[in-house]
């Protein structure tokens, strides 16, 4: 009996081990899913450039100001969303303060008016696409970028 015993547990562990595929999304001790952070280039266009060279993801650049409250909303609750986290996936991610001196001269490059402004580019830099300003739901922001994706 004990044999037996020993036997489905062991059987059991491997199965578990082993059940795991590389598409399966880990999960966390209170059941909830975890996703794998996102990283984000702060200010730093050459090294977003270069990663998304490598990686053949496109560029999503978030120019934005820290006093503008819808890049604010944008960059706390949207960009952290679950929701928003699977198309992010898709970009190589850097944001540019438009006040600083390293934001203020891509900000004229892409004659960005208005803020919050998501310039989606090449890895070169040459846009594809741009959305300006927020939506009114999460939802509709991932919509947009999927969009854009479908036709890069």
């Amino acid at each position: 009996m004990k044999k037996h015993l020993t036997v489905l547990m062991l059987a059991g562990m491997l199965s578990m081990a082993c059940g795991q595929t590389e598409n399966d999304t880990p999960v966390t001790e209170d059941g909830s899913e975890h996703l794998e952070e996102l990283t984000w280039f702060n200010d730093d266009f050459d090294a977003a450039s270069a990663e998304a060279g490598i990686s053949g993801k496109p560029l999503l650049i978030d120019m934005y100001a820290d006093w503008c409250g819808p890049c604010v909303t944008l960059g706390e609750e949207y960009f952290t969303s679950e929701e928003m986290h699977p198309v992010l996936s898709n970009f190589v991610l850097l944001r540019l303060d438009v006040d600083t001196p390293e934001g203020g001269p891509y900000a004229m490059q892409y004659n960005v008016s208005a803020i919050p402004c998501i310039v989606i580019a090449k890895a070169d830099g040459t846009e594809i696409n741009r959305i300006v300003g927020t939506t009114p739901t999460i939802g509709q922001y991932v919509n947009a970028l999927e969009e854009i994706l479908q036709q890069i």
